[in-house]
């Protein structure tokens, strides 16, 4: 089987926001056997979508289209598409009600162009969205399967999972594929590939598929040896084992699972509190923790403290530090992880100070210099990073390698 994915809006042709729900969708279709040959990014326009949808549906089993299902004027995946299809947008009575009772609870009105989220082409199925307010939609398009998804990750991926998984199976005779999955912190792509590359070679009949985002690598091993499940799970059992004790630390998960899930079951099971303090990442550490459902039970709080008053007055860093070392330095880190610790009364502190970019950096310091620190029990350590990429990608890589490096030092 074949699948296509469009990825609709027009951010996502810029440089600062890169199309990334293709990476998920595509792992998860690899479990069904389902090879995903092209990937469109359009911007929001008719004729662009128009061709795209043409071309895909002409050429594939499965066609997903992400974005564009918002309730503004350029979101426009729900009209066209029901356009090129010939079908009828009409309001759907339950997806307004819910609305609407979303709305109220926050105390908000439901606005004219909220109520363009309630229309569903005729003889679609609706998936539900816990987590937005956009729902997704499913089309028959003769013997293809066409869905119509939200953009934001944390909406998508439920989605995926929950519905149009399920949905494939129903309407195709699927062949799910065997496979093992490991998640890698702290370690470059490059780095992880050159060091695992002569194991995964000496499988014929595995392919090995390597994804990167900032902080975190996704591994996975799919099986490509035919229809013997036995032999199957013998021999990606002992690929994954190798590549495990290879890269030992490193690996934190072999599930789908984010770092910060990882990090605060280990602070949980070893009953530690953690507060943080943040400089250049802005209160992103503490998003991540805060993400996981139950982690106030470990995770006390932040200090954002983005400006040199703030750490020397709510953390405590000395005055002669910050004019003699810098903001981004070593002793400074470390006095921002045992003055957030103190301060909140954490058993752990963990601090980060950097220069994010795109300005600031100078020829000593340049951008995407990064200094962490870590204040446990009787010990107190700072480490330093020089990271790539722009703003967003340094801040995201700097949390998710400062969880990973609290995860090392807690296992």
């Amino acid at each position: 089987m074949r699948a296509e994915i469009i990825a609709v809006g027009s951010e996502l042709l810029s440089l600062g926001r890169p199309e990334t729900d293709s990476l998920y969708i595509s792992s998860k279709l690899k479990t069904l056997g389902i090879d995903v040959l092209r990937k469109f990014v359009v911007g929001d326009r008719e004729q662009e979508l128009t061709e795209s949808l043409s071309l895909a549906l002409k050429r594939s089993d499965v066609v997903t289209i992400t974005g564009g299902l918002g309730p503004t004027n350029d979101d426009i995946t729900r009209e066209v598409v029901a356009r090129f299809l010939g079908k009828e947008l009409r309001e759907d009575q339950k997806i307004l009600d819910d609305l609407q009772r979303r709305y109220e609870r926050f105390g908000l009105k439901l606005t004219p162009n909220n109520r363009k989220q309630a229309m569903v082409p005729d003889g679609a199925e609706v998936l539900p969205n816990p987590h937005g307010t956009a729902p997704g939609l499913f089309l028959k398009v003769a013997d293809g399967l066409l869905f119509l998804l939200p953009g934001p990750p944390r909406e998508l991926c439920p989605m995926v999972e929950r519905h149009v998984l399920t949905i494939i199976r129903r309407y195709k005779q699927v062949n799910p594929v065997p496979f093992r999955q490991l998640k890698v912190g702290g370690e470059a792509e490059s780095r992880v590939d050159a060091r695992i590359e002569s194991i995964y070679k000496e499988y014929r009949d595995v392919e090995t598929t390597i994804l990167s985002s900032p902080g975190v690598i996704s591994l996975y091993f799919m099986w490509k040896g035919g229809p013997d499940l036995e032999a199957a799970d013998q021999v990606l059992d002992e690929l994954s084992d190798r590549v495990k004790e290879r890269l030992g630390k490193s690996v934190y998960s072999n599930r789908e699972e984010e770092l910060a899930e990882v990090v605060g079951r280990l602070l949980k099971g070893r009953s530690l509190t953690v507060a943080t303090a943040e400089s250049c990442t802005g209160g992103l550490i503490g998003k991540l923790l805060t993400d996981v459902s139950g982690s106030s039970a470990y995770y006390l709080g932040s200090i954002v403290s983005y400006s040199n008053s703030v750490k020397a007055e709510l953390l405590g860093v000395p005055h002669e530090l910050l004019q003699l070392d810098g903001a981004v330095s070593e002793p400074v880190a470390r006095q921002m992880a045992i003055g957030v610790r103190g301060k909140l009364g954490s058993d752990v502190g963990l601090s980060v100070t950097g220069i994010a970019g795109p300005g600031g950096g100078t020829e000593k310091k340049p951008v995407g210099t990064i200094w962490l620190g870590l204040s446990i029990k009787d010990r107190t350590k700072a480490r330093s990073l020089l990271l790539p990429g722009g703003r967003e990608a340094v801040r995201l890589r700097t949390s998710n390698l400062a969880l990973d490096w609290l995860r090392r030092e807690i296992l």
